[in-house]
């Protein structure tokens, strides 16, 4: 397994793993995150999983060790080389997300189907088709950035950022698509909207919806259904 551990400060590491294969590596990282977190050691703080690295945060003090830096690199390493020979992965159940698209949930669902040649129908069609893969979460809390979208729907960010954008918005930046979990600014292209809540603050146990690994599928749904659900 190709990967490379370097020190962000004093109290903290990168692991950055050089696969080419993004499913694979995504796999790889959601396997090591809840490792990590399961086995909890009494030095890791934090640990912050993105595309293709893992971030630990750790308490220096905690480490037996003359150098702090080698002592938690030689319990990571440890802890890959446990995956190798386990051949651990995370097998997720697919998570249905229902969506009312266009309209005034998808202002931007007519530029993104000009922008690539298409109908309306037919970025719908292709965006609730696919299995997206929860690369991390991040810009707001529990705002999942999801991998795997057909790149006939792709479109870039808009010039000027909306100064507030709907929870349960469903959005579209380049070639990944997301939802945002709670009204924030954003530049992503809107097309639909969810009744589902992504984060709730006041569920201290799991308070985001979605984590990394997570496997989400979007299903359409009526006006008539996102109103029934969203009174709920």
């Amino acid at each position: 397994m190709n990967y490379s551990i370097h020190p962000l400060g004093d109290s903290a590491v990168l692991i950055d793993f050089q696969i080419s294969d993004e499913e694979k590596c995504l796999n790889l990282i959601t396997s090591l995150t809840y490792a990590l977190t399961k086995n909890l050691h009494e030095a890791i703080v934090e640990i912050v999983p993105a595309y293709k690295t893992v971030t630990v945060h750790f308490n220096p003090l905690q480490i037996q060790s003359l150098s702090p830096f080698n002592g938690i690199k030689d319990l990571l390493m440890d802890e890959i080389k446990g995956l190798e020979l386990r051949g651990e992965s995370i097998s997720t159940e697919i998570i249905t997300i229902p969506v009312l698209y266009g309209g005034e949930a998808g202002p931007d669902l007519q530029f993104v189907a000009q922008h690539n040649g298409i109908s309306e129908e037919r970025v719908i069609a292709l965006h609730s088709q696919q299995v997206y893969s929860v690369a991390f979460l991040g810009f707001t809390p529990g705002f999942p950035f999801l991998k795997g979208m057909d790149p006939k729907i792709a479109a870039p960010r808009r010039h000027n950022p909306r100064i507030r954008i709907d929870a349960g918005s469903v959005g579209i930046a380049g070639s990944q698509t997301g939802v945002y979990p709670i009204s924030s600014p954003g530049g992503w292209q809107i097309i639909g909207k969810t009744p589902v809540k992504l984060f709730d603050p006041d569920n201290p146990s799991q308070p985001a919806l979605l984590s990394q690994g997570n496997k989400v599928r979007f299903s359409p749904i009526t006006k008539a259904e996102y109103e029934r659900r969203e009174e709920c």
